[in-house]
């Protein structure tokens, strides 16, 4: 049987629609795998169905991720974020973890599994990288 991975929905607000990059699909097909677009909406008995059926999942690119899930405030530099997508995905990550599934993230998914394994993010890279440079090599002087 083939593995069946769940992929992450991208959601696009204009449009109130959820979405997928070919290549994504495209990608685990080619591997082998059968790939499967979450509901960005779903109940935790739907997610645990869910779960039982696949062997894996992509947590893809998107929105930032929200400041609040590693204790920041969102500020103005800060891009949109999408609550109901990473109130999904931390419950489908914590699913995995605990069954130990395969996880994989890409840019955005990336940034938030290690988000939700205590990590912590920049809002705004060019700006804080840069300013978090200079307060560090202060002491160092």
């Amino acid at each position: 049987m083939k593995p069946v991975i769940g992929i992450v929905p991208l959601f696009d607000e204009e449009k109130d629609s959820i979405w997928m990059v070919p290549g994504y699909m495209d990608g685990i097909r080619q591997a082998g795998g059968i790939p499967m677009i979450l509901p960005l909406i779903c109940d935790q008995a739907d997610l645990r169905q869910i779960n039982s059926m696949c062997s894996g999942y992509l947590f893809t690119g998107g929105h930032d991720v929200d400041p609040s899930l590693y204790g920041e405030e969102k500020t103005g530099l800060c891009g949109p974020a999408c609550m109901e997508r990473d109130r999904l995905e931390q419950t489908v990550f914590r699913m995995a973890w605990e069954d130990h599934k395969a996880v994989l993230g890409i840019c955005r998914g990336l940034q938030l599994i290690n988000v939700l394994m205590g990590g912590t993010l920049f809002q705004d890279l060019s700006s804080q990288i840069f300013r978090s440079l200079i307060e560090g090599s202060k002491g160092h002087a």
